[in-house]
């Protein structure tokens, strides 16, 4: 069950205009409610002439607001790269997976326009032909730094003045030309994290609105004709500069899921309850993280989670008392996915094979007679 936290090349051309998946989604309520709702509105416009010259934001019309509890669907997942290995997870667990967490390459625009698993995917990784082969019940969950690599210091700046919109149009596009045009979109996941210089909110006020306007530009730009995307707010678990989700969040009218990333890793106590209060006790813990959600009437997810192995990182190991507080979470939270983070890398170190204890709690609560997952096809 090993997965590959990997980037793949992207090359090559679109193809024809696919049908994507379904979603429970509301009707639009109208371009001047956008404009009430901050859309075509550059956080900074100057007039002094410093800086970028502000760019019309795109023609948008923000969705209708839909019940959190209208999307709680408790979709099972898993990250990887490779189809085979998704195939492989569901055996073991004995259901099929609702979605399946990708990360695209950020080596330059081409590569975030035209994302390797959609526009020339390597041999057993053609996403867009396993979501086409069950539409109605397959998501794409697609992971989208926000700039490539070694990207200007004024990145976020420039993004917020529209300077990158075109490149965003083209990633809707692209997507929607291969059958992903309804994929839940992470942009810049772990955004509080600033092991990601893509795609991080930045460490001063100016640079986090300046952030979440490019945000909301981003959004606003890959609506393109024909998707339904669904877009995921997701941010890491802890405190990162102590800076709390109220003050990164970009908006309800931009934002379909709130997700929040979490490992089992950075606690010092031993006892795995005294592991999960201490976790609690923490800016953007898991509970604050669905309270924020619940205020907002937006459904949660977990598109990374997972059991970390002892060493450096304080990892908690083989724990089925961890897979108990995330499925109890699961369970009783309006939750649109997890996605099990089953691979040894960043710092991981183990998958579910490794923990025997852990894995068949998984199995237990997420398998096809689970209480913290969706009802099996």
């Amino acid at each position: 069950m090993d997965t590959t936290h990997q980037e793949s090349p992207a090359t090559g051309s679109p193809g024809p205009r696919r049908p994507g998946r379904r979603k429970v989604v509301g009707t639009g309520i109208g371009v001047a409610a956008a404009a009430l709702a901050g859309g075509g509105v550059w956080w900074a416009t100057r007039g002094d002439g410093e800086g970028p010259d502000p760019v019309p934001a795109p023609e948008w019309t923000p969705k209708a607001h839909v019940a959190a509890a209208d999307l709680d669907t408790k979709w099972v997942g898993v990250q990887t790269h490779t189809v085979s290995v998704a195939e492989d997870f569901e055996a073991w667990l004995g259901r099929p997976l609702d979605c399946v967490v990708v990360f695209g390459s950020e080596n330059d625009w081409a590569a975030i326009e035209g994302p390797w698993f959609a526009m020339d995917p390597p041999q057993g990784q053609d996403w867009g032909a396993w979501v086409r082969e069950d539409p109605d019940n397959r998501t794409l969950v697609v992971s989208t730094a926000m700039v490539p690599k070694d990207p200007p210091s004024d990145w976020r700046e420039r993004g917020a003045a529209g300077e990158y919109d075109e490149h965003w149009k083209a990633f809707g596009r692209n997507l929607v030309s291969t059958g992903l045009g309804s994929s839940i979109v992470r942009i810049g996941w772990e955004l509080n994290g600033d092991w990601y210089e893509t795609h991080y909110v930045g460490e001063t006020a100016e640079q986090r609105e300046q952030w979440k306007e490019y945000f909301r530009r981003i959004v606003m730009a890959m609506e393109v004709e024909g998707s339904d995307f669904e877009v995921d707010f997701n941010i890491a678990e802890g405190p990162q500069d102590s800076v709390s989700i109220e003050e990164l969040y970009p908006g309800d009218e931009y934002v379909d899921i709130i997700g929040i990333d979490v490992y089992d890793s950075y606690i010092s106590p031993i006892d795995p309850g005294a592991r999960w209060q201490a976790k609690d006790e923490k800016v953007n813990s898991v509970s604050a993280v669905v309270e924020f959600a619940r205020l907002h009437d937006k459904p949660v997810s977990f598109p990374e989670w997972a059991m970390v192995a002892e060493g450096d990182t304080q990892g908690g190991g083989d724990s089925p008392e961890f897979i108990d507080q995330i499925a109890d979470v699961v369970a009783s939270a309006d939750v649109r996915y997890q996605a099990y983070f089953n691979s040894p890398e960043g710092g991981v170190g183990m998958t579910l094979d490794d923990a025997p204890e852990g894995s068949a709690r998984f199995r237990e609560r997420f398998g096809a007679s689970g209480d913290a997952a969706s009802t099996a096809s």
